[in-house]
């Protein structure tokens, strides 16, 4: 049987086992709480303004079903992707170099399937290697200046705490000391934020290295900006560029820290380039890694850099969580250019988004 849908079969059993106690459970509890409660004046006094006071745990509780829709979205693409061709996803499995990032994919599989049907739920299933818990030790790591502006190694930050924990503490955009930014290294920065992952990578390469940082929403660019002037950064260039497969105009739409470049629509007008198109213009004598996080454009980026990843075989970490395909699509694209390629994967976080694919 293939390996990925045995994997599945497997987190639906749990699921159903899962779902199955919660539901026994959840009729227990509603039945005694409603014996509990008591009509006390003042609760019948906010009735009748419309509010309903509940217990703290009440209150608790109903925040586990939460949904996260962009989430559950990509593990339904994914779920569905895997339970119609699961040999493309154990090709995937098979390509992984070593038994840490087979591991992440078999988390990875089973997470996301149970997360398509209970959302962030799945984490009492199949808990992250990286626990809420450890994460909130991680944050405290960080110390806070004043609002939004944290102080982490020798820089000053204005960001968030959950931001800086993933540049820096876990430092999700290298694998070991396999993939890896180096000293005097050229870095594209793709989907720079506000700096925080530029500033990451100043550091790793040194005053003889040199990060291009790709920001092309305005709010966020500008942060960029004062983020590298804050800190007197000078190996780093802030472009307001987005990078796809062709060259154009398009609009970014932006919210919640994420930004989305659409070709209709409202939002900011902002140049389009590919990755080809700029080394070729800015006569670079190499690329040595490569960053992505453009909120699932990965695959049309990369198309925009088939010649610069052919010649150069750039080192990569690609953001492999936003589209429930992104691991077969990226992993097999990758290969066709450079088939010496070899990937490794990591969960990143305490929840569904930073999975990381890398190669080198």
């Amino acid at each position: 049987m293939s390996h990925t849908k045995e994997l599945i079969e497997e987190a639906l059993d749990k699921l159903e086992k899962y779902l199955e106690e919660k539901h026994l459970s959840a009729d227990i509890e509603v039945a005694n709480y409603g014996a509990s409660v008591k009509r006390t004046g003042i609760n019948r006094y906010f009735n009748k303004l419309g509010i309903y006071v509940v217990r703290v745990r009440e209150w608790q509780y109903a925040q586990k079903f939460t949904a996260n829709y962009f989430g559950k979205l990509s593990s339904v693409q994914f779920f569905k992707s895997a339970s119609l061709d699961p040999e493309s996803f154990d090709e995937i499995y098979n390509l992984l170099a070593d038994e840490a990032s087979k591991a992440a994919f078999n988390w990875y599989v089973q997470y996301r399937t149970a997360y398509a049907f209970i959302g962030e739920e799945a984490y009492e299933l199949f808990t992250p290697q990286i626990t809420r818990e450890a994460w909130g030790d991680m944050e405290k790591r960080i110390r806070r200046n004043a609002k939004h502006v944290y102080q982490v190694d020798e820089f000053t930050i204005e960001g968030t705490a959950d931001e800086l924990v993933g540049t820096f503490v876990v430092q999700q955009y290298r694998y070991d000391s396999i993939v890896e930014p180096k000293l005097g290294d050229i870095v594209f920065d793709i989907g720079a934020y506000v700096g925080d992952t530029a500033l990451w990578f100043s550091k790793a390469v040194g005053p003889q290295g040199k990060v291009y940082a790709f920001e092309p929403e305005p709010s966020n660019f500008a942060k960029l900006k004062a983020n590298l002037e804050r800190n007197k950064v000078t190996n780093v260039i802030p472009l307001q560029l987005a990078l796809s497969e062709n060259e154009g105009e398009m609009r970014v739409s932006s919210g919640a820290g994420s930004s989305v470049i659409t070709q209709a629509g409202t939002g900011k007008s902002v140049k389009v380039t590919t990755i080809d198109k700029f080394v070729e213009a800015n006569t670079l004598p190499r690329v040595d890694f490569i960053k992505m996080d453009v909120e699932g454009y990965e695959s049309k980026v990369l198309k925009g850099a088939q010649e610069t990843i052919k010649t150069f075989k750039p080192s990569l970490a690609l953001s492999a969580y936003h589209r429930g395909d992104d691991l077969i699509e990226l992993t097999k694209f990758l290969l066709k250019l450079n088939p010496n390629y070899r990937f490794y994967l990591r969960h990143c976080g305490p929840s569904w988004p930073e999975t990381v694919l890398y190669g080198g």
